[in-house]
């Protein structure tokens, strides 16, 4: 019986995947799993589509935006208003080291966003500079899991020395069958939950070629806990690999007008 078990044993060990025999006998940390979520964002080389922004307070809607949005890699992004009419024409881009520009067409200037108000909602919505500027949380925090279960990670984030990020920590909930993170509770420095960002009606989104595609939350819901206002965000006409050229996510472009 005893060779008998380990004759099992070996067979098991030489049919069973290396990588599935090590991932057994080293378990998964905070940074593999945001390491993860970013592989997924980055299984395409860019992504286009719609946003659809309505600000709720008292169960009302006061505000109401729409723009174009361009994604490439983790950092860069451009966006470009297309509603109200007061907004259309302007335009923001974040850059590869992560700074942001706006253009103000009213102006006819391009103007870097400070640090200082990365706090502050933008243009009137609940999301401040510092959530519009990034989609990636794997650079500038500290991570470790708080909870491992059947359908999700929960990760605590705290910045580390090169992070001037507003918030003390932020909760972050990583879904382990998007592979993508699905809810953000952030805090301030007295320890105060002010913000809650949630991520959902995920799809799937494909190239021309069929080959390569994403899964991506097509619906945001922030809510700031300390005025008690919403902003609901909705994604529409999503295409990804368009072939973007780095040269839109610049400052020069905002002064082309691009």
């Amino acid at each position: 019986m005893r060779k008998k078990a380990v004759l099992i044993g070996c067979i098991l060990a030489v049919a069973l995947p290396a990588t599935l025999v090590m991932a057994t006998e080293n378990k998964i940390t905070a940074d593999d799993v945001l390491a993860m979520v970013d592989e997924n964002l980055l299984k395409v080389e860019d992504s286009t589509y719609l946003v659809d922004l309505s600000v709720v307070r008292s169960k009302k809607v006061v505000k109401t935006m729409q723009f174009k949005v361009i994604l490439k890699g983790l950092f860069k992004k451009h966006i470009t208003f297309l509603a109200p009419g007061d907004l259309a024409g302007t335009a923001i881009v974040t850059t590869d080291d992560k700074v942001t520009y706006v253009y103000m067409p009213a102006y006819g200037k391009v103007r870097r966003v400070a640090s200082h108000v990365n706090n502050q909602g933008f243009m009137g919505t609940d999301i401040s500079g510092e959530e519009l500027g990034s989609a990636a949380l794997s650079e500038g925090w500290k991570a470790s899991i708080i909870k491992d279960d059947d359908t999700d990670w929960t990760l605590k984030l705290v910045p580390d020395g090169s992070n001037n990020s507003t918030f003390s920590k932020m909760i972050v909930t990583v879904s382990k069958a998007y592979r993508g993170v699905v809810q953000i509770d952030s805090y301030n420095a007295e320890g105060k939950k002010v913000k809650t960002q949630v991520r959902t009606n995920w799809k799937a989104f494909s190239d021309d070629s069929g080959k390569t595609s994403v899964t991506m939350p097509t619906e945001f819901t922030v809510t700031d806990h300390l005025t008690g206002s919403k902003t609901q965000m909705k994604f529409t006409e999503c295409k990804v690999n368009q072939h973007v050229s780095d040269s839109i996510f610049t400052r020069r472009a905002l002064m082309r007008g691009n």
